[in-house]
């Protein structure tokens, strides 16, 4: 099974939150990128519900592929 998805080059996988961050925001420092991910997050209330019912915690440094492909699917991909 591959870790792509169709004509796509982002790989589904764990990825650390500051990570997922730095692909979403490439031109500003890493703590920043994650600082805004996460305020993302906490203001899409949708976004964050399911997160929660994935297991997500608001401290969490790392996300799980399928907390990713939550986040996928409300911003897109990065």
């Amino acid at each position: 099974m591959s870790e792509h998805t169709n004509n796509s080059h982002f790989v589904h996988r764990s990825y650390g939150l500051k990570e997922l961050a730095t692909l979403y925001f490439p031109n500003i420092a890493p703590a920043s990128a994650s600082t805004r991910l996460k305020h993302w997050i906490m203001t899409t209330p949708a976004l964050l519900n399911r997160l929660i019912q994935a297991s997500y915690r608001p401290n969490a440094r790392i996300l799980s592929p399928r907390q990713v492909d939550i986040i996928l699917d409300e911003f897109g991909e990065p």
